[in-house]
Order: structure tokens, then C-alpha cells, then sequence
């Protein structure tokens, strides 16, 4: 029909509901009941005339339609949020620097801060892509006013957590984890740095399941790590953030890992409108892709 219009919000149900295999999940996130999400893919599929997600197992999974128009919400969505935040920062101006760790850099910088730029032209925004020591250090020195990182041992006067994401074990298809158990021999482990979060998460993990560990590889940041675990020198411990399609998730044989936080830190308790409206999208970014 020539005069169907998508409904926007029946839209950002669908995609929320796809990635998240669960449209309960998707009902519990936007704080609706499992009734009115249920109208709401019912009322794309009438509009669309197509069924739009099939069950396997205990998910939905879009089907080849649900495919298409997943592409077609993100767009549209995206276009919705940048059309609002053009008609409601046009007056910004001023400066703001923003530290991130690596894990986040690719996804922020290309939804969140080129968009922001794009929305906000007399904005001067400075970024640092830097290690979690070095961008809490800045955020206490007050050499940067916002910071996106893990959540470690360190704290900062004003900081919020906004998101949980599990820690998983990541390898490359061909690693062959099972000989490592069955021979009960050393499992080679890809990390960064000595000090690094995931690493001691990992290694506790480890020896609470007594399964023996080495350090076979170490780099300064994560572009190094990916690599090595892509040429099967041995497995690693990190979020899905970032992670190259080429790698697997190993789905059994070793111990779950807790969740690890993300965290907005900010130089002052009041920022400028600004750093607020930066720190929101930040904030709203994340949560979108990675809850």
C-alpha cells in the first residue's frame, strides 16, 4: 500500500527484540508488557505483509523479510535520532574532550561522535583513545571532561555505570581447546597488558575450575591481541565488543566469567549542556548495542 507509514517506536521493538533473541527481553528494556510488544510486531508484519522472525531453539531469529527490514529500521532510527538531536543542539557551542578505551573506540566513534560532530558543527570535540589508567588519571586531572570505560579498581568523584555486558572466551574456529582439557595441559592465553582487568577475571576464573593457564602472548593494546588469537596462539577473555566476526565465542568447557560494567566518567558533577548531551548519546549508544 502506497500510504503505509512504519511506526517508528513498533520499529526500535523489532530491532531491540532481534538483538536480543527475545521479545520478553525487548518488552523488559523498554519497560512495556509483553502484550503491547506483541501488537507491535504484529502491526509490521500487517504492514508488511510478511512474517518477520521464526523460532529455533528457545530464540527468534528474523526470518529472510525480518532481514531486510531490520537494515531498513536501523537506518531509520538512526536518521530519527539524528534529526532530533540536530533540532535540539543547534545552539551548542563550545568545546569538550572525551577519552575511550580501545574496546569502544570503533563503535563510538563511528555512530556516536561522527554523528555528533555532523549534528553539533560549532562544537570542537577532542578525543583520546587510551589505556584505563591513563583516561582515569586524565578524568582526575581534569585534562579530559568525559571518559567511556571498564569498570575497574579505580574511581572517579562523578561516574555512573551504564551497562553490564558479560566476559566471554574468545578463540579462533580451529583452536583445539579440547586437547588442552583432555591432556590437562596449560591452556595458552592471549591478554593484554599484565594489569589488565580481563586478565586477572580470567585467570581467577581458571584456577577456581583447576584448569592449569599460561600467558603465551602479551600486547600494550587491543589491535595486537585479535591477531595473535586469529593465528590460534591461544584463547582470550573479552567482551563481544569489537570482536572480529572471524573469532568464536567457545560456548562450553570452560568456566563463565562474570559480567564487567561500563562506566561515563566526567572531570565535574555539572557539566555544560555540552558534555551532558555528548554523555547522553554516549550513554544511549552503548545501551542500544551492547545491553
Amino acid at each position: 500500500m502506497k500510504d503505509t507509514v512504519l511506526d517508528l517506536q513498533a520499529l526500535k521493538t523489532f530491532v531491540l527484540g532481534i538483538e536480543f533473541k527475545s521479545f520478553a527481553l525487548a518488552a523488559k528494556h523498554q519497560h512495556k508488557s509483553t502484550s503491547a510488544v506483541s501488537a507491535h510486531l504484529k502491526k509490521l508484519e500487517m504492514q508488511t505483509n510478511s512474517t518477520l522472525v521464526k523460532k529455533e531453539g528457545r530464540y527468534l531469529l528474523p526470518t529472510e523479510q525480518g532481514e531486510q527490514l531490520l537494515r531498513f529500521a536501523k537506518k531509520m532510527l538512526a536518521m530519527n535520532d539524528e534529526a532530533l538531536e540536530t533540532i535540539r543542539c543547534i545552539d551548542l557551542q563550545g568545546s569538550v574532550s572525551v577519552g575511550l578505551q580501545e574496546d569502544f573506540a570503533e563503535a563510538i566513534l563511528t555512530e556516536c561522535l561522527g554523528r555528533f560532530t555532523r549534528v553539533n558543527e560549532h562544537v570542537q570535540l577532542n578525543t583520546m583513545i587510551e589505556r584505563y589508567t591513563k583516561l582515569i588519571s586524565a578524568i582526575q586531572e581534569g585534562a579530559l571532561d568525559l571518559s567511556v570505560t571498564w569498570q575497574g579498581n579505580e574511581t572517579t568523584p562523578y561516574s555512573d555505570i551504564i551497562a553490564h555486558t558479560p566476559i566471554q572466551w574468545i578463540s579462533s574456529p580451529s583452536f583445539p581447546l579440547e586437547n588442552f582439557l583432555e591432556q590437562n595441559l596449560p591452556l595458552p592465553l592471549v591478554m593484554v597488558e599484565p594489569n589488565c582487568l580481563f586478565k586477572k577475571k580470567a585467570t581467577d576464573a581458571l584456577d577456581s575450575a583447576g584448569i592449569k593457564w599460561k600467558i603465551v602472548y602479551q600486547s600494550q593494546s587491543l589491535s595486537g591481541i585479535w591477531p595473535a588469537v586469529q593465528a590460534g596462539l591461544g584463547v582470550t577473555a573479552r567482551t563481544t565488543i569489537g570482536r572480529p566476526d572471524s573469532l568464536k565465542i567457545i560456548q562450553a568447557g570452560l568456566p563463565k566469567m562474570d559480567e564487567i560494567g561500563i562506566q561515563v566518567h566526567r572531570a565535574q558533577d555539572a557539566g555544560n549542556k555540552v558534555q551532558e548531551r555528548l554523555a547522553d548519546l554516549m550513554t544511549k549508544t552503548i545501551q542500544r548495542n551492547y545491553v
